[in-house]
């Protein structure tokens, strides 16, 4: 049964991209876990939980999502743009080219290659 394409964001996507973005903010921004869970508004066992690979692992996004997202985590550590406007404008993107039907392939072998329902929808 095909997912919506709301629940492959919400279980999958969103968790990825909030577990990069933690990551990004680590390491590359230096910023403590208690700075990002503030910044991000989620908890600081739920950054620890994204560092130590406990969540959003259960989708991999692809070089080009990643390195939209190190520009969304400038953005967000400056403050010039916030965590919501940036995993809204990520799920755009990763809406717009078809990353998310090649997630959704992955995770559901019974979906076909050509499939492009959901995003006729969106």
């Amino acid at each position: 049964m095909l997912k919506h394409p709301q629940e492959i964001e919400a279980v999958y996507i969103i968790p990825a991209i909030r577990k990069c973005l933690t990551l990004e903010l680590l390491n590359e921004h230096a910023l403590s876990q208690k700075e990002i869970a503030k910044l991000m508004g989620i908890s600081e066992a739920a950054v620890s939980q994204y560092k130590k690979d406990k969540r959003g692992k259960l989708a991999e996004l692809p070089e080009h999502v990643i390195s939209e997202l190190k520009i969304s985590a400038k953005k967000i550590n400056s403050q010039e743009a916030s965590v919501f406007a940036e995993t809204q404008r990520l799920l755009r993107e990763i809406r717009n080219d078809l990353t998310i039907c090649k997630i959704h392939q992955i995770l559901d072998e019974n979906v076909p290659e050509d499939c492009g329902v959901c995003v006729e929808h969106l």
